[in-house]
């Protein structure tokens, strides 16, 4: 009778288990969308500082997209490109406007704090475990072949792959959209230059 007993039991409690482990599974992932939603909007609100890269963002993250999948890259890279070409400038939000906005060239000392946006952006995503593999982007996007980027001076393959796949669309988005120092230039000739 008790073995009876426990068998009809057994299966509620299993039921109960199960519901409470899928409601605490919903809260987190529910908390993670809002926490994403919070940078992607920081990301938007940055890019609406300076009226030359409306729409900036998107571009790039749809560029980064159609290039990984040319590339045919994994799943979860394409999506890393999606999110990094939002993020990608995230730390230019603890840059100075008068920095970010300047209409001439920068001094070096002005340019040694321009770099640092990309490990402010790194820090910013480092406490978001969801945005892991955003982190080398945001990081890394500056980061040259020859190894005179920035922050880390990475050269060659040294460079992670997402991180060079926004480097090139991000010079390819700069090349065909009218900026306060050029013209816009044709896709034919961005492509033409970057090749």
């Amino acid at each position: 009778v008790f073995h009876k007993a426990i068998e009809n039991v057994r299966p509620h409690v299993e039921l109960k288990a199960r519901v409470a482990s899928l409601l605490r599974l919903k809260r987190y992932t529910d908390e993670l969308d809002s926490a994403e939603a919070i940078i992607r909007t920081l990301a938007i609100t940055i890019e609406a500082r300076d009226a030359y890269t409306e729409g900036h963002c998107e571009r790039l993250s749809h560029y980064g997209v159609a290039l990984g999948r040319t590339l045919r890259l994994p799943v979860e890279e394409i999506e890393a490109l999606s999110r990094g070409g939002y993020l990608h400038d995230l730390g230019k939000i603890g840059i100075s406007d008068a920095i970010l906005l300047k209409p001439g060239p920068l001094t070096p000392a002005e340019y040694g704090l321009m770099k640092e946006h990309t490990v402010i952006g790194d820090r910013l995503c480092g406490e978001l475990r969801a945005f892991k593999p955003v982190r080398q982007i945001v990081r890394h996007h500056h980061e040259r072949f020859d190894g005179s980027g920035y922050p880390d001076g990475l050269r060659g393959d040294g460079i992670p792959l997402l991180a060079q796949v926004v480097s090139l669309v991000d010079a390819y988005d700069a090349m065909t959209t009218d900026r306060p120092y050029h013209q816009a230039r044709s896709s034919a000739e961005a492509c033409e230059e970057l090749h």
